[in-house]
């Protein structure tokens, strides 16, 4: 088995269904997810607007260390609007390093004209370095982005070793490496999980963050394929991996 240097991250945050998503609730939820980047990889990490290249242009900052920038709101602004216009909206910001390939993140809203439901998700791509510390990293990260989004889904794609379409339920929500669930679950239920992470809001677990493995899963480990869909398939029986599009 060929190991890899570098492993892709596609984290998923499944924000819940709402009726109208305003223009602050709108940019909140964005700036959100953005400060718990910066709290778990790099307080002084820059965002720009992404469009088409990986290069940058610093007259288009969007978000630094001090906030969401006047350039910004206004790129925000806009894509807000399109939700009602179009039916659905996307923008993207990358992040300044220059690199080949660097950390981008993604808001997405479709609005539903036959039940004027606007479903939006909040999309992380990232590439870090295959080690233990990085692992870590995540695991803290999907655990603070949990302590934010608490009544949302969030899961991991991880194209190189176990991408999602190897899941034993393709279209639902998958555990792979590491999932919150907004459900309270408990570890003996869960015996196959290496770590079991309850999230409380107002002193009340409302829901889970289930880590797999101490590792990064190989879809050419079996162990690691056995233990994964172990868990997927108790979390199926309890009606607790609901279908991505329905969302």
């Amino acid at each position: 088995m060929q190991e890899i240097l570098n492993v892709q991250f596609r984290i998923h945050i499944y924000l819940p269904k709402v009726t109208l998503i305003t223009y602050a609730d709108f940019c909140q939820r964005l700036e959100n997810a953005l400060k718990v980047y910066q709290q778990c990889f790099d307080p002084k990490m820059a965002w720009y607007f992404f469009k088409n290249t990986v290069k940058v242009k610093p007259e288009e900052l969007v978000y630094n260390s001090d906030g969401l920038t006047e350039f910004g709101l206004k790129k925000l602004s806009l894509a807000h609007k399109k939700i009602d216009k179009d039916g659905d909206t996307q923008i993207s910001f990358i992040d300044g390093e220059h690199k080949s390939s660097g950390q981008v993140i993604t808001y997405d809203a479709d609005k539903s004209f036959k039940d004027s439901f606007v479903q939006s998700k909040i999309k992380f791509f990232f590439t870090k370095p295959n080690d233990s510390q990085i692992l870590k990293q995540i695991t803290s990260f999907v655990t603070e982005l949990a302590k934010v989004f608490t009544d949302s889904y969030i899961e991991i794609d991880l194209m190189q070793t176990f991408s999602k379409v190897n899941a034993l339920f393709v279209k639902r929500i998958g555990v792979s490496l590491i999932a919150y669930i907004p459900s309270p679950l408990q570890a003996s239920d869960y015996p196959e999980a290496h770590q079991v992470i309850p999230i409380y809001k107002d002193d009340k677990q409302v829901g889970t963050v289930i880590v797999s493995l101490d590792h990064f899963p190989s879809i050419e480990n079996t162990e690691d394929v056995k233990t994964m869909n172990r868990i997927d398939l108790r979390l199926h029986e309890a009606d607790l991996l609901p279908i991505r599009s329905d969302l």
